[in-house]
């Protein structure tokens, strides 16, 4: 993992905080649900030794904030005492220490920042000075360690949902759960998360069911005392908010299986959103396929709805013609007759957006039973896994194609899985490989908020407009500052404004020994994908 982005970049912080935190609420409204035994909740973010008044007031006040999230609001109106206080706060702290400037044009000389500045940041917002660090060592040595849930001297508990009930489980759902816990171990080696060990409880909701997935989330927090989730791979995520809001609970790593998980504050996917990745694809359809006519296959869930609409939006706008679109359930049994109503239609190109691996499998496998496949081929999400080509067999090689956030598959991921989940062999795809990133992601992170770990202040560091890189060779980089959760206009650079797409070549596609993908190659028209182009 590369460093977060250098103090300099952040030029509005710490008001970019309390923007985020604005955006998120004024998005959620409602009440969550009453849990009994709601976790405790750790030390608030602010401590007055460490800088000014002004900023000191400023960090309680997004604390305070963080309070009335899980509160009722007025009739979803922010006009309440913590947004008031946090406003003012905001306004105090620029009165008496004023932000840099926002960056000049080119050729104009930029308006230096004070030291005080700048320590008021990092103290605020990274807790990266030395007075700082100081500060939170002593707070945790007070408190022998045991700083928040699920957090001691030596350990820290985390936790997961993974729906293992779900079609083709055993090759899918296991090995995302072997990651984590491989990645973990790969950390724990290299001295944990300053002196803690990391340890991992799964719990199984099943086919991914909302009711069983909330009592997942109760499990782990009351009973197992979990610190955060780490990954959350469940049809179920886009159901959880408020459990997590009720909690008061990250969830690092998740799927973005829905749009929703990047709206979410406690929310910090290593994906991009499904919607997004329907928005890429469609965009490398029109710009490489330049297909007259197109067919659809889409999932008949409202995540996978709203994905097929943009595909359809964007390729409808380039002239080209939608001729079927099928909607298919999670446990299809068979799909000859889609595949006899597609053939039907004649599509020159077909789209599929079902996130369901195994209902594309049925539909590759039927579709060479009966001798079918569109004359332009077939593109779609998440089949970037090393046992497709045993699952797809001949008949698509050289006509199919996957976007996929990451590269595939890269040497020290697969050296990682190889050494500490050698059950994974032949098994691992890029949701192992989001999961992976998202501990990799939250290692950084708990080191940059020191040994004064705690839930509030682990989200105000992952909140705060600092980039996680993955490792080069995956190529990827994330931000959850509001512009990414919210915004109209992506970074290009970071994972919800660009991905990959890949060709399927062979049958053939464990990775080779030395960590590049075998029966996958870049796709050789455009392989950067983008969500706006």
């Amino acid at each position: 993992m590369r460093r977060p982005v250098p103090r300099h970049l952040r030029a509005a912080l710490p008001v970019a905080v309390a923007a985020a935190l604005l955006v998120s609420a004024c998005g959620g409204g409602g009440k969550s649900q009453d849990v009994a035994e709601a976790a405790p909740v750790g030390d608030t973010l602010s401590n007055p030794q460490d800088s000014t008044d002004s900023t000191a007031a400023l960090v309680k006040a997004v604390a305070d904030y963080l309070d009335a999230q899980a509160e009722k609001r007025g009739k979803g109106s922010p006009e309440d005492a913590a947004t008031k206080a946090l406003a003012e706060a905001v306004a105090k702290a620029q009165a008496d220490d004023p932000l840099p400037a926002a960056p000049v044009a080119a050729g104009k000389a930029p308006v230096k920042q004070s030291k005080q500045q700048v320590e008021s940041l990092r103290a605020a917002n990274s807790y990266e000075g030395a007075t700082s660090a100081k500060a939170n060592a002593r707070i945790a040595a007070q408190k022998n360690g045991v700083t928040d849930v699920g957090v001691t001297q030596d350990a820290i508990k985390m936790g997961t949902v993974t729906m293992h009930g779900m079609a083709l489980g055993n090759v899918l759902a296991t090995p995302l759960v072997n990651g984590v816990k491989a990645t973990f171990a790969s950390i724990n080696d290299r001295g944990g998360v300053l002196g803690r060990r990391l340890s991992l409880v799964d719990c199984d909701d099943g086919p991914g069911e909302v009711s069983r997935s909330k009592a997942c989330i109760k499990k782990l927090v009351q009973q197992d005392k979990v610190f955060a989730f780490l990954g959350y791979s469940s049809w179920a995520s886009a159901s959880v908010h408020s459990d997590l809001s009720t909690y008061r609970i990250p969830a690092i790593g998740t799927w973005a299986y829905s749009q929703t998980e990047w709206q979410d504050s406690y929310m910090f996917p290593t994906h991009m959103s499904m919607i997004h990745e329907a928005m890429a694809n469609a965009h490398w359809v029109k710009n490489v396929i330049k297909p007259k006519t197109y067919g659809l296959v889409c999932l008949a869930s409202p995540e996978m709805q709203l994905a097929c609409q943009q595909v359809q939006k964007i390729l409808d706008e380039s002239g080209a013609n939608l001729v079927r679109k099928l909607d298919v359930a999670i446990s299809e049994t068979s799909m000859s007759a889609q595949i006899l109503s597609m053939r039907a239609a004649n599509p020159d190109h077909i789209v599929h957006y079902v996130i369901n691996p195994a209902t594309m499998v049925k539909f590759m496998v039927e579709a060479a039973q009966q001798g079918y496949y569109p004359s332009k081929g077939i593109s779609g999400n998440h089949l970037a896994a090393e046992v497709l080509g045993s699952l797809f067999g001949q008949h698509p090689v050289g006509r199919y194609w996957t976007n996929t956030t990451y590269k595939l598959w890269g040497p020290e991921f697969m050296a990682t899985m190889n050494k500490y989940a050698r059950g994974n062999k032949g098994l691992n795809h890029h949701i192992v490989q989001s999961s992976y990133v998202g501990a990799l992601v939250f290692e950084k992170a708990a080191k940059a908020v020191g040994p004064n770990l705690t839930r509030e202040r682990l989200m105000a560091q992952l909140g705060n407009g600092d980039v996680y890189a993955a490792d080069a060779t995956l190529d990827q980089r994330f931000s959850w500052a509001p512009s990414e959760r919210y915004g109209q206009n992506w970074n290009n650079e970071y994972g919800q404004g660009r991905e990959y797409m890949y060709k399927y070549t062979s049958t053939n596609t464990v990775s080779n020994p030395d960590g590049t993908p075998s029966g996958f190659e870049p796709d050789p028209d455009q392989f950067v994908i983008y969500t706006n182009k």
